[in-house]
């Protein structure tokens, strides 16, 4: 006998239906992952497409799009914009908000995983002694970097120089600090690369336990319960920041220098 075909309402709720059992243990189906490039940056449609937020956002100017990558442009001695006596600016930064995209399933995930590629040309110049790169964040813009600790975290990767190599962190910022700046979290899990390729990090944070886990061209470098008290946070957006810094002109190159940066996802599971 012919199968009837469903059709309306009806049909629409059974497809519905067997999707969620086809998912294991019958459990909701993981959202669509989110991905984002630079084509049209920092026009009004990539502003809505990744949920750009109006609030601490600074060096547009240093930052240009060249396909669908972002060449970001550091100055010779540059720092952080609190920097008040740094010959040159440098780096940039702006902050997403899931919700605002209609993202409210990636706001209120337990876990997020943020990948995205970077790539420092080999005559990449990183300092004497550190800088910021993208991470996740929770909470409020501006509560969680500079200093500022309020109800929300952060997790910026960071290259800090110790014997004089590149070692990688994630640079944690969390309501248990109080006060003071960030705190390291893997310092020298891996190294950065200068070599002119593109290399993948992604990150993995755990809201309920606080685990932050950290991948390297697809190798797992860090698996650590470094980040405290965020269960109850969730998460806001990709919290974009790079520059030499540290405050002053201690932390930047020793020329000018650019890297470049594309492909950033995001996905409740490893999203390569």
């Amino acid at each position: 006998m012919r199968k009837r075909r469903l059709t309306g309402l009806t049909g629409i709720a059974m497809a519905a239906l067997l999707a969620l059992s086809a998912a294991p243990g019958g459990a909701s189906p993981a959202a669509e992952p989110w991905s984002g490039g630079f084509a049209d940056f920092p026009s009004d449609s990539w502003k809505q497409q990744w949920g750009f937020v109006a609030e601490g956002d600074w060096g547009f100017d240093r930052m240009t799009p060249q396909g669908e990558e972002l060449d970001v442009f550091y100055g010779k001695g540059s720092s952080a914009p609190s920097c008040g006596d740094c010959p040159s600016e440098g780096g940039g930064q702006f902050y997403t908000d899931f919700r605002s995209i209609g993202r409210d399933d990636l706001a209120d995930a337990p876990v997020l995983h943020l990948s995205y590629q970077v790539r420092f040309p080999a005559d990449w110049d990183f300092g004497q002694r550190g800088g910021k790169l993208p991470g996740l964040y929770g909470g409020p813009p501006g509560q969680a970097s500079g200093g500022e600790h309020g109800d929300a975290w952060s997790t910026r990767y960071m290259w800090r120089i110790r014997s004089d190599e590149p070692k990688a962190t994630v640079y944690v910022y969390d309501p248990s600090m109080g006060d003071g700046y960030g705190e390291d979290v893997g310092l020298g899990s891996w190294l950065w690369q200068a070599d002119d390729q593109w290399h993948t990090v992604e990150q993995a944070v755990d809201r309920t336990n606080g685990t932050i886990t950290v991948w390297y061209d697809g190798r797992e470098v860090l698996n650590e319960q470094g980040i405290r008290e965020i269960a109850d946070i969730p998460f806001s957006g990709i919290f974009f920041s790079t520059f030499f810094g540290g405050h002053d002109t201690s932390w930047g190159p020793g020329k000018d220098v650019h890297a470049q940066f594309r492909d950033f996802r995001v996905a409740e599971s490893p999203t390569r």
